[in-house]
């Protein structure tokens, strides 16, 4: 029996001392495609980043899998 994967998203935290006490922020984006790579999800944190004058510190890749019903 295997899982199937129904969804998945990426999580970001971008790093910056202007974001408070904590210091970081997380932004969430939905509906990565399946095929999606590595590198790729890294390379658009980058390019966020960049474009927040943040640092990227760290991304997370959440997944949403169906467990088939059997008899």
């Amino acid at each position: 029996m295997n899982f199937e994967l129904m969804d998945q998203s990426v999580q970001y935290t971008f790093n910056n001392e202007a974001y408070g006490e904590d210091g970081f922020k997380k932004r969430t984006l939905k509906n990565v495609k399946k095929t999606a790579s590595a590198e790729g999800v890294v390379a658009v944190g980058k390019a966020m980043a960049g474009l927040q004058d943040d640092a990227l510190g760290a991304v997370v890749l959440i997944q949403r899998q169906g467990v088939p019903l059997t008899d």
